[in-house]
């Protein structure tokens, strides 16, 4: 079946449902259960069935000109509820309502959560000029394509093989930085890096990227800070304490019988980790360094925080979007945003 002759019909058809179903599931209205609710926009995601004149031209390459609705859709991920995540959210919301207001958008913003999958009306029916998207949802990725711009936002992932501009911190100059301070200031070892993953229910929808900054650094800068161990590991809101437990024996062992020094770590369950490293005996910076990305300042021996510009990024990402919407930018590749600080107060000289 060729995605540019869905109808409403195939997409009843596939799911099983009558065509006046799968149209209370578009427009929210009339009682459908749950599990009906998610087939059906299983199915609607997987064909790419819109009722939209206007992206229904577009699979055809017929020449349109689309009303713009002057509304930006920033979409995120998080695997099940959590109030922190929920506070966290407020956050970026604000940010991302001001930098819309400064180029005369309205925002507005949808959470995936595993429980629902995904089902964004707005989307589907073209009311959206562009989407912010900061997870690698292979549904989400399918459901976007060729409906409306896009733009990856932190996404650990190359913008070529997504196929999306991608807007993200600039952590090779950041780290290629805190390696030299450590240098000078005496700071040397071996290097490992921990890459820590939000865990999904279905882990066949989602596209994940290990790519470790170390290796993409040395080529740049012919520097030598290659990790000589790299970790990866999924975690979960429900899990979270008990895995930062787990990846803490693992650093402690590596700390302690490979000689591992610095640790690279992209987690953001790193304070709990650390704190558990501390009650595990694990002395820092005497025995090791960490170079955490965070979000949120984070002061303690022997870690010298990356912190991302969060405002900046944002920003960045709605000019770039659009950039894209207006036709002023085409080419797929990735904008860079400098980190907001590094902060070397957890590290002194050693003698």
């Amino acid at each position: 079946m060729k995605k540019q002759n869905v109808s409403i019909r195939d997409v009843a058809q596939a799911a099983g449902v009558s065509i006046a179903t799968v149209s209370n599931v578009l427009k929210g209205t009339g009682r459908v259960s749950e599990p009906t609710l998610k087939r059906v926009w299983n199915i609607v995601n997987e064909l790419n069935y819109t009722p939209n004149p206007y992206v229904q031209k577009l699979f055809r390459k017929e020449p349109v000109q689309r009303e713009k609705t002057g509304m930006l859709m920033r979409v995120s991920y998080w695997p099940s509820v959590s109030p922190i995540h929920d506070e966290f959210e407020k956050d970026l919301l604000f940010e991302f309502d001001k930098a819309c207001r400064e180029k005369n958008y309205l925002g507005t913003s949808y959470v995936y959560r595993d429980e629902k999958g995904f089902q964004c009306t707005q989307i589907v029916k073209g009311l959206i000029d562009g989407v912010i998207l900061c997870t690698s949802h292979l549904d989400l990725l399918k459901t976007l394509k060729g409906r409306l711009p896009a733009v990856l936002l932190e996404v650990p992932a190359s913008e070529k093989e997504l196929g999306y501009p991608v807007v993200a911190t600039d952590f090779e100059s950041a780290y290629i930085e805190a390696v030299k301070k450590l240098r000078e200031l005496g700071i040397t070892g071996k290097m490992a890096s921990v890459q820590g993953i939000l865990r999904s229910g279905r882990k066949e929808d989602r596209v994940v990227f290990n790519r470790d900054i170390f290796p993409q650094a040395t080529a740049k800068y012919g520097n030598p800070v290659l990790p000589e161990h790299v970790i990866s590991f999924e975690t979960s809101s429900d899990t979270a304490e008990e895995d930062s437990i787990v990846l803490a024996e693992q650093l402690k062992k590596m700390i302690r019988e490979d000689g591992v020094r610095i640790i690279k770590i992209s987690s953001v369950s790193f304070p709990s980790v650390y704190q558990n490293l501390l009650k595990l005996g694990v002395r820092c910076p005497e025995e090791a360094v960490f170079l955490p990305y965070l979000v949120e300042p984070f002061s303690a021996p022997g870690v010298i925080s990356i912190l991302a510009d969060t405002p900046q990024l944002i920003s960045k990402a709605v000019e770039v979007l659009d950039r894209y919407i207006n036709g002023k930018e085409t080419e797929i590749k990735k904008f860079l945003v400098p980190v907001k600080k590094l902060d070397f107060s957890g590290v002194s000289k050693q003698k």
